[in-house]
């Protein structure tokens, strides 16, 4: 058991390591999905490897045994390790817990806040705020708002606003305030995937501007992300999406160049780190079940 642990846990940070870098090139939002949910698949598969390693040691305790109607014996001879082991695979496993919720619980109170400011603007899709400080944000809700600042708009021209405001659409179209969410419970869960975190916010806004090109021009959204640049963005929840997020030079070196093209071996390579955590844990949860129910077989027989 102790080698699916370390199996598990070094493709999962094998692939946090590797998919920010892997999936660079990659059509952004093939890249966001890859990352997003591959980092909650492994942070799963971890979780479920310390569980398991845990739980297989102290099963072995009198209470459990009689409860569970298995023979010690044969626990201890087929997991041969200590129960200090196993506290401390459970402590860590709460722990990380404990920090994946804490994150999940402040992010949904984030996204119910900034549902509720986007029911407030009511109106229509677009909320222009009179502000000195150039900056628009995509707040998620039912509908969703587009909220931009009258000097930002001071700054565009009608084009540039066009690819401003398609930009902002696909994030609200996209749901890519999810991604993020996903991508910091993973972190939390598994420190190992941490940097997921920043990659899966630099994909969502590389998404957005290439589904802003589609509908305008490259040229355009990277004036437009220029302009917008400020050094004081509004105040907003977290969840909200800014048009400068993540790093600007690069989204416009981006935009310079074609549109990414998929990939189809760093992709399988990025599949291939994540099946590896997730068979591994599979696998030690296929040999938990075939070793308890051999130390409930002897246990059986040991009655008779």
């Amino acid at each position: 058991m102790f080698a699916t642990l370390t199996t598990t846990v070094a493709a999962s940070a094998a692939f946090g390591l590797a998919a920010p870098r892997l999936s660079r090139p990659l059509p952004p939002a093939v890249a966001t999905w890859l990352m997003a949910v591959g980092g909650l698949l492994s942070a799963a598969a971890t979780s479920t490897a310390l569980a398991l390693l845990g739980f297989r040691v102290l099963a072995q305790t009198k209470p459990l045994t009689e409860q569970g109607h298995w023979s010690d014996a044969v626990l201890a001879y087929r997991d041969p390790l200590g129960t200090p082991v196993a506290v401390a695979a459970l402590a860590l496993l709460a722990a990380l817990l404990a920090l994946g919720l804490r994150t999940a619980i402040r992010r949904g109170r984030a996204t119910a806040t900034a549902f509720r400011l986007a029911y407030r603007m009511g109106g229509g899709e677009l909320a222009v705020l009179d502000a000195p400080t150039p900056s628009a944000l995509a707040v998620p809700g039912r509908p969703g708002r587009i909220v931009v600042t009258s000097a930002l708009l001071r700054r565009l021209d009608g084009a540039q606003r066009r690819a401003l405001l398609a930009h902002e659409r696909a994030h609200l179209r996209g749901h890519h305030h999810l991604f993020q969410t996903a991508a910091a419970v993973a972190a939390a869960v598994n420190p190992l995937l941490r940097p997921l975190r920043p990659a899966v916010a630099m994909s969502c806004e590389r998404w957005a501007d290439e589904a802003a090109a589609r509908s305008s021009t490259r040229r355009d959204v990277a004036a437009a992300l220029l302009r917008a640049a400020s050094d004081a963005p509004l105040a907003a929840p977290s969840v909200a999406l800014a048009v400068t997020g993540g790093t600007v030079a690069a989204r416009v070196a981006a935009l310079a160049h074609p549109p990414p093209r998929l990939s189809p071996a760093r992709a399988a390579l990025l599949l291939g780190l994540l099946a590896v955590a997730v068979a591994a844990a599979g696998y030690g949860m296929h040999n938990t079940e075939h070793l308890f129910e051999l130390a409930q077989a002897a246990w059986r027989a040991g009655r008779h």
